[in-house]
């Protein structure tokens, strides 16, 4: 299914997507790593209880909810809930014909994939080359890979880290991680940034510090650069 989902994504303006089952369990999802498993579920059972409310399945095909930032766009089928997460300027009759050639895909792999996605169980982040023989703390730089994504999340001004990730940071630093300074030393710059910890983000950041558009310019770092941490 996720493939599928990632072929949605492809759609100029999609930021991400899912597929809720009819009892409001997720079956599968290809969300911006920012989106944590229990913002999906809360999402899910509320797309439900609306297009329960709505008698989508009676009086309509697809739901557009439309908001300053973004759009939800809901597809009903039988036994399941195609959800995609759009920016604004995401053209409705284009992403309409990729939808329905998905649905047609989707429709032959639920009964087989009815149960909800069980998360792995979490492996603590490698971060052996984050500790130089001179004491001090070095990480990678990394980036969302959905540039919409991104980009909002580059808005509040904020950096993010996976759980294990914080807790290291934490352990290494001997204090809480709320606020970080991140320096480029090749680069003579530095910030600080106000620290949002993700629970379920994906391993692939683990180990890193993830941060977006704005904050790559000013620190003037590309992705895999590292740079010195501290507790701001």
């Amino acid at each position: 299914m996720k493939d599928i989902l990632q072929h949605i994504n492809s759609v100029d303006g999609v930021i991400g997507s899912a597929i809720f089952s009819s009892k409001g369990d997720v079956l599968a999802h290809a969300l911006p790593a920012l989106i944590d498993a229990t913002s999906i579920k809360k999402a899910a059972a509320l797309t439900l209880e609306c297009t329960h409310g709505l008698q989508m399945s009676q009086t309509m095909d697809i739901m557009d909810l439309r908001y300053p930032d973004g759009r939800i766009v809901v597809k009903a089928f039988p036994g399941a809930l195609l959800f995609l997460f759009c920016a604004n300027s995401i053209n409705l009759q284009v992403l309409s014909i990729t939808i329905n050639l998905a649905v047609k895909r989707l429709e032959s792999k639920l009964p087989d994939e009815t149960a909800p996605v069980v998360e792995p169980e979490r492996q603590q982040p490698v971060v052996a080359d984050s500790e130089p023989d001179d004491g001090r703390l070095r990480m990678k730089v990394s980036h969302l890979a959905n540039k919409q994504a991104s980009a909002s999340f580059d808005s509040l001004g904020m950096i993010a880290l996976s759980q294990p990730t914080s807790q290291f940071i934490s352990d290494f630093l001997k204090a809480p991680v709320k606020k970080l300074t991140l320096t480029n030393p090749a680069a003579g710059t530095s910030g600080t940034f106000p620290v949002m910890v993700m629970k379920d983000m994906d391993q692939q950041y683990d180990g890193t510090v993830v941060v977006g558009p704005g904050i790559e310019k000013k620190l003037k770092v590309s992705e895999g650069d590292k740079i010195e941490i501290n507790i701001g």
